[in-house]
Order: structure tokens, then C-alpha cells, then sequence
């Protein structure tokens, strides 16, 4: 397949080589617009904080360490700090000058010999964040979350609920996985304030293990259910009637290649296209219920919910393919194939009665990283706000920000030549006390945007309905634009 170079892609990520500086607390420059003075409360954004280390280009988007990222805004202006989560394996790697720990998709340096017998992995927590029961956790799928100070974002350690995470099935499951995975899109149920996740866990068996966390910190194992693969599972839904639903495609890594060194685990996943998709539904009262679908790989849910007739409506973003590793180093070296084909809105239904799983498209769009309005999470919804590009966009990198009616099919559209969006966090407009709620779109997005031609990342406040640009401000340098973030309405160090 004949790939091309695109030059705002080689741009973006010539900036981001390298570990950005830590700022504390600086004011952003205002460079248009003016900030909304309604607008109070804190933005935080993860991701991996550079795309080399020790000399050493990374192979996988998903590598890199952690770099947490907060704007705080108070109704005047900005103030920016950020800080690299200093994991256990950063901070033996910074003292020992060079890396010391193979990732999800780069071995060490060396081959076989460098890589052999080397089964600890890098806990990068670098792809979201949560608050909840009074933490503030960068998030990691691949093993325990890290616990940051909310004022400082200092790293506190490792976190494993009191011991929750700590892998409690045989001595040879600890020796494959001694954390519990806990992915990095949990959900916090709109009525009961439980955060709900999960983890796919390899070992002599294969488990999706599935985790309740109260609204005061304490949590706990709620199911165990066994998997034939271990399956490379990012996302899940939760719906406002208690519904967990997992898509586990035939996308599973090969264990012993990845822990033998022969392969990074990201390049030891096998694609099974030929086979079906399970789907798992655990409902409210704990039951199992399996569904399969024509094959199909899904990184990110946009919504899903119960429908009036018991109907489950799960909404994805599916890829035909799941992205293979060369596809992705290209990609870090500023290639892309001239025809990628990248996510499209999918509406899955799901009829636990007759075991039937239905889906029909939303739109020709293409798009990732999906966001919601958050009080609409679980329950029947409108619109999403996403990266993506429109059907046949001259480029096949999603630089454009769009807002889709997933009633209607009708798309928002902003874009500007040579720049490049992370995803966009959701700011709703509060409802009053004794008033009628606002629509579903009243609000703010927020985001950032690489700007190739004057070489700045700026920090972007849209109109949520119109995705009209409010306010623009620049950064004082360069950093990546992460994966997922997170808006508290309140000041950060008021986690609750």
C-alpha cells in the first residue's frame, strides 16, 4: 500500500520529539477572543509526553510516558502547569540514562537478546485521567493507576484500592500479570456515583475482570468472567440501567511472545478476521449474556443506553481492521497510506431476548476520540463532539473538529489548513435551580490545536453548539495532544 508524508503530521511530531519542560502555573497569552467569565473550574489532559526516549524513537503511538496537563480557568484567564507522571520505571530509567523497560510497542534496543526474559513492561499512565472518591488518578490500561497530588500534580505512587488490583488467581497468573489492568475508560453511573471498569487480565486463563468503586473510594471484584484469548479490549459502555457491555473481538495478544521478547506486545497481536465479534453484556442483576457480530474493532464507545423496549443501543466507532504495528511506526515518521480508512459511527442494537445483534451506520464521517455531553452519559443522547474528517477530505489525517447529530446525521464542521486537534472535553452549561434544563449542545468544547504554519500549540475555547472559536490561547511550548482528558467544574484541589 503506497504511503505519503504529510507535512503538518512530520511537523507535529518534529515539536514533540523530545520531553517537554514542566511549567508551574504560568498565565496563558490571550491571542484572540475573549475567555467566557461563566467558564470556572479545571482542565486536566494525558498522553504520552514525547515520542523518543534515551535516544530511542518509540514504535507505538501508545508508548511514551505520561504527561499530565492542567489549565485552570477562573472566569479572566488561564494559568498552565504540567508535570510527567513519575512512574517507578521513569524514574529508574532517568537515573540509569537510557531505557530500561521494553512498552506496549517498543522492545528494548538489541534484539532478542536485549528483550529475552524481560516481562516487566512500562506502566506509562499516560492515556486518561479520573476524580473520584477523593482521587485524582492517571490512568493506564495495562496495569494499576498512579495517584497524583490534585494541587501539585506530584506523583504519589502506585494505586491498588487497598489491594483490590492486586492479582489474586494462582501463583502463575501473578507471575504473568501481578497487577490487575485497570482500563483507562471508566464510568461513574449518573444515579449512583459508582464508577464502573474493567481489565483484561492474561494469565493460565484468561479473564475479563470487572470492578465497582463506591463513591467514597472503596472497591471491590463484582464479576470474573473468563475469556478464551487474552483479548486487546480499550472501552466499554455503561448505561443508565446498569447494563456493562464489552465488545471482545478476535484481537488477542499472543502471551508467549510478547514475554518470551520476541515481539512487543502491540506487535505479537494476532487478528482473527475471519472470526466473530463476542459481545458480552453483564446486566444489572449480574447475569452474562453473549452475543456475537460480524467481525470489526472498536477503540472508543460514543454513548450507549437502554431504549424504550428493552433494546440496547451501543454506539462505536468501527474500524474495518484492526491497525497493524508497521502501519502505526509509519505514522510516528510522519507516513500515511493515501487511502486509510479510519473509524465510522456504528449504531449496534442489541436484543437480549432473541440474542441478536443489529447495526446500521450514522454516519459517513470518519472520526476517534468521542466525547459527550457527561450528564447525558448512559441514557438516550443527541450529539457528540470528535476529531474526524468529512468523506473524501483531499488528506487522510483527522484534523478536522466535528459536532454529529446522531439523530439527524447533520455534522459541525471546524477545520483550518495545517493544524491538527486533540480530542475535545465537553464544559455543559449547568442547569439553574427551577428552571428548564438547557439544550443537550449549550456549553463550551475545549481542545488543543498544533499549528504548523506559526509552529504553536494553542489551547481553544469553542462554542459547544457551533464549535465557533471563543477564545485562543498559546502554550509556552510545545507538548503532544494526549489522548484523554477531563473537566472539574470546581477547583481541583476540591476533589470529592
Amino acid at each position: 500500500m503506497p504511503v505519503r508524508r504529510y507535512a503538518v503530521l512530520g511537523d507535529y511530531l518534529a515539536a514533540n520529539r523530545h520531553a517537554a519542560a514542566e511549567y508551574d502555573d504560568v498565565e496563558l497569552e490571550l491571542v484572540e477572543g475573549a475567555l467566557p467569565s461563566d467558564l470556572v473550574g479545571t482542565l486536566l489532559r494525558n498522553g504520552n509526553g514525547r515520542f523518543e526516549h534515551h535516544g530511542v524513537a518509540y514504535e507505538h503511538l501508545f508508548d511514551g510516558d505520561g504527561m499530565v496537563a492542567r489549565f485552570q480557568f477562573d472566569g479572566q484567564r488561564v494559568r498552565y502547569r504540567n508535570r510527567h507522571v513519575q512512574t517507578a520505571e521513569l524514574v529508574a530509567e532517568e537515573k540509569a540514562g537510557r531505557m530500561l523497560y521494553r512498552s506496549f510497542g517498543t522492545n528494548l534496543p538489541g534484539g532478542l537478546r536485549a528483550n529475552f526474559g524481560k516481562t516487566q513492561f512500562k506502566n506509562t499512565a499516560n492515556t486518561s485521567l479520573v476524580a473520584h472518591g477523593g482521587q485524582l488518578l492517571a490512568l493506564w490500561e495495562g496495569g494499576l493507576p498512579h495517584r497524583l497530588d490534585p494541587d501539585t500534580l506530584a506523583t504519589l505512587g502506585r494505586f491498588d484500592y487497598e489491594g483490590v488490583l492486586r492479582n489474586p488467581f494462582s501463583w502463575l497468573d501473578r507471575r504473568i500479570t501481578p497487577e490487575l489492568p485497570f482500563s483507562a475508560h471508566p464510568k461513574v453511573h449518573p444515579t449512583t456515583g459508582v464508577l464502573h471498569n474493567f481489565g483484561t487480565v492474561a494469565g493460565r486463563q484468561h479473564r475479563l475482570v470487572l470492578y465497582e468503586v463506591s463513591p467514597a473510594g472503596q472497591a471491590r471484584i463484582a464479576h470474573v468472567l473468563p475469556m478464551p484469548a487474552a483479548t486487546f479490549a480499550h472501552d466499554f459502555v455503561l448505561t443508565q440501567s446498569g447494563h456493562q457491555i464489552f465488545f471482545l473481538t478476535p484481537v488477542a495478544f499472543d502471551v508467549l511472545r510478547a514475554l518470551t521478547g520476541l515481539a512487543s506486545p502491540a506487535a505479537s497481536i494476532r487478528v482473527g478476521r475471519d472470526q466473530p465479534t463476542q459481545v458480552v453484556v453483564v446486566a444489572p442483576d449480574g447475569q452474562a449474556h453473549h452475543l456475537t457480530t460480524e467481525f470489526g474493532f472498536v477503540f472508543h464507545f460514543v454513548n450507549g443506553y437502554q431504549d424504550a423496549d428493552g433494546t440496547l443501543v451501543a454506539d462505536a466507532l468501527l474500524l474495518p481492521d484492526y491497525p497493524d504495528t508497521l502501519s502505526i511506526k509509519a505514522y510516528l515518521s510522519g507516513y500515511l497510506p493515501d487511502d486509510q480508512t479510519q473509524a465510522r459511527f456504528v449504531r449496534f442494537r442489541l436484543d437480549l431476548t432473541r440474542g441478536t445483534v443489529t447495526r446500521q451506520p450514522i454516519s459517513d464521517y470518519e472520526g476517534e476520540l468521542p466525547e459527550i455531553n457527561p450528564d447525558r452519559l448512559g441514557q438516550p443522547y443527541r450529539y457528540t463532539w470528535i476529531i474526524g474528517r468529512p468523506p473524501h477530505h483531499s488528506l487522510p489525517l483527522l484534523d478536522h473538529l466535528l459536532k454529529l447529530d446522531v439523530q439527524t446525521g447533520e455534522v459541525r464542521v471546524a477545520y483550518q489548513p495545517g493544524t491538527l486537534c486533540s480530542e475535545p472535553v465537553v464544559v455543559p452549561q449547568p442547569a439553574a435551580p427551577g428552571h428548564t434544563p438547557p439544550p443537550e449542545d449549550a456549553g463550551y468544547v475545549l481542545y488543543l490545536r498544533f499549528d504548523a504554519t506559526s509552529n504553536c500549540t494553542e489551547l481553544l475555547v469553542g462554542d459547544a453548539a457551533t464549535l465557533v472559536t471563543i477564545a485562543r490561547l498559546r502554550l509556552p511550548h510545545h507538548i503532544p495532544l494526549g489522548f484523554h482528558g477531563i473537566w472539574l467544574p470546581d477547583e481541583v484541589g476540591g476533589l470529592h
